[in-house]
């Protein structure tokens, strides 16, 4: 049976719930979330079932404003019955996909999510929190209650039917760490209140920690970069495996390639398909961040002379003698690693390598400046990681994100060098790196 259908058939026995679970008003999750709602808050209530909670709320606080919606018209039309006996003008109760709301951007100040999430599959889960963090106010908060499982004897017997009925994504949803689970959808759990059977975690969009925030070039929250996290399972890995897994698809999947300029948005590189440091970076920072790992980009200058061969002729000639160069680094049990080695694709250096059988040494070159050309250090395991380092010749600091470095640092060029490489250098580049890549 499906979950609408299963609905559809309690619809009317469903505050049977209330009634078992929650019945001490002191500790019910209900009281937590009334406690979180302003008193003139808009607020919206997902998969709002019977409206338990939006008539709560309502009762108490004539004020605010709640919009209830869900899939089940059975559950709603008896929750729409509720709100006609209790006369709450402030309840309004709509039959609606919580995966694809018909509501603006930042329409509420609350948006509530009440044991819910357990049921969903991981991607359905992805696509209802990211549409309740789409409607959401900037400054907002989401409300999530979900069930927890209870330490006393007596109590666990009582909450073995929810364990044993509850759909197949309980089961490991409950086990989750609720704070790195959330902050995969770039959301900071503010609040975790645990409740009878049950915890109330509040949500907030901004992020405290400077590491893990959003900007406008780190935009993590774009749609295509959540949806490639989703698709990728990043956020289900161990953090020392989704750090490896995000580098990984950084380095291979987005080819070495020269983009329009260095202060793309991350979700642009990703529709590129390519990048070079500064543009990679962006990217592995917005997808580090998606996933809880906090990261910071320190800024550099580089020889032109680590460029030639991937700059030929005039663009070579005509480049400034210090290129614009940074990486990232990403904060892991305490420590700070300097990951480079992703700026270039595994097919590109392994042809430059096969161009170059007879170079055993060090190389400075077509993007490469190690000191082992046939053995780079280039693969995330617990270390630092390098590809262009014996080109660095001027080291500008760190920086908490790429929008505040190029505020300081960027590539020194004039109007007309910058057209050209806009328009025809980085091309030439392009048509360069792909025959080196065959």
């Amino acid at each position: 049976m499906s979950s609408i259908a299963l609905y559809q058939a309690i619809s009317r026995v469903y505050d049977l719930l209330d009634i078992t679970y929650f019945r001490n008003k002191e500790h019910s999750p209900r009281k937590a979330v009334l406690e979180r709602i302003g008193d003139e808050d808009h607020v919206l209530d997902l998969c709002t079932g019977t409206a338990t909670n939006a008539i709560n709320i309502a009762k108490a606080k004539p004020s605010t404003e709640i919009t209830g919606i869900d899939l089940s018209d059975k559950m709603l039309e008896v929750g729409k019955a509720k709100v006609k006996k209790a006369l709450l003008p402030n309840v309004s109760l709509k039959q609606m996909d919580a995966t694809a709301l018909e509501f603006k951007a930042a329409s509420f100040d609350t948006v509530l999510i009440s044991l819910v999430l357990h049921e969903l599959d991981e991607d359905l889960a992805g696509r209802l929190i990211l549409e309740a963090k789409r409607v959401l106010k900037d400054n907002g908060r989401i409300i999530v209650t979900e069930w927890e499982k209870p330490e006393k004897s007596l109590r666990r017997a009582l909450f073995a039917p929810v364990a044993l009925l509850e759909p197949k994504p309980y089961r490991s949803f409950i086990k989750q760490d609720m704070y790195k689970f959330f902050a995969a959808f770039g959301l900071r759990v503010e609040e975790y209140v645990h409740c009878d059977y049950s915890r109330v975690m509040v949500l907030s969009k901004g992020e405290a920690e400077p590491y893990l925030e959003a900007t406008q070039m780190v935009d993590y929250a774009d749609a295509s970069l959540q949806e490639l996290v989703l698709n990728k399972g990043w956020n289900r890995l161990p953090e020392f495996e989704r750090i490896g897994a995000i580098y990984n698809f950084v380095r291979d999947d987005i080819l070495f390639g020269y983009n329009l300029d260095d202060s793309l948005p991350a979700s642009l590189v990703l529709k590129d398909g390519y990048g070079q440091c500064n543009t990679k970076g962006t990217l592995f920072m917005a997808l580090l961040r998606a996933c809880g790992i906090p990261c910071r980009v320190h800024a550099f200058a580089i020889d032109k002379k680590m460029q030639h061969g991937a700059m030929t002729g005039f663009v070579y000639r005509k480049a400034p003698d210090n290129i614009f160069h940074s990486w990232v680094e990403v904060l892991y049990e305490g420590k700070w690693y300097n990951l480079e080695g992703l700026i270039l694709d595994n097919v590109y250096l392994t042809s430059l390598q096969k161009k170059f059988p007879e170079c055993t040494g060090s190389f400075c070159e077509y993007g490469v400046g190690v000191k082992d050309f046939r053995a780079p250090v280039i693969d995330w395991n617990g270390n630092d990681t390098y590809i262009q380092i014996e080109g660095i010749n001027q080291d500008f600091g760190v920086y908490n994100n790429p929008d505040e470095m190029l505020l300081e640092h960027h590539q020194e060029t004039d109007a007309v060098k910058g057209f050209i490489y806009r328009h025809l250098g980085r091309h030439l580049m392009n048509h360069n790196v792909r025959k080196i890549r065959g």
